[in-house]
């Protein structure tokens, strides 16, 4: 199944709920992404979920909609990433 045949609730469980993904990061002048101990403001930590899941990106604009052609595009998604795992398993 390709990432297009795919469900809204099938592609947010490729999401390994690691949180990773909501802390702030920098890029420095050479392009290197650096991640900040500074957590989005609606994760909780200790679940690694969102508190405003459903309504994020109406409450906080700024929020990243995970699309397979952003999930092949960014740098600063972690290897360990579900979206990139299924990537490399050729699903994305």
């Amino acid at each position: 199944m390709s990432a297009h045949e795919m469900d809204q609730a099938q592609w947010e469980a490729l999401c390994e709920q690691c949180g990773l993904c909501c802390f702030e990061k920098i890029e420095d002048e050479d392009g290197r992404i650096l991640f900040t101990s500074t957590p989005c403001r609606y994760l909780d930590i200790t679940t690694r979920r969102c508190k405003i899941y459903k309504k994020r990106f109406k409450v906080f604009p700024e929020c990243v909609q995970l699309t397979p052609e952003l999930v092949k595009e960014l740098k600063w998604l972690h290897r360990s990433c579900g979206y990139k795992k299924a990537m490399r398993k050729g699903i994305l």
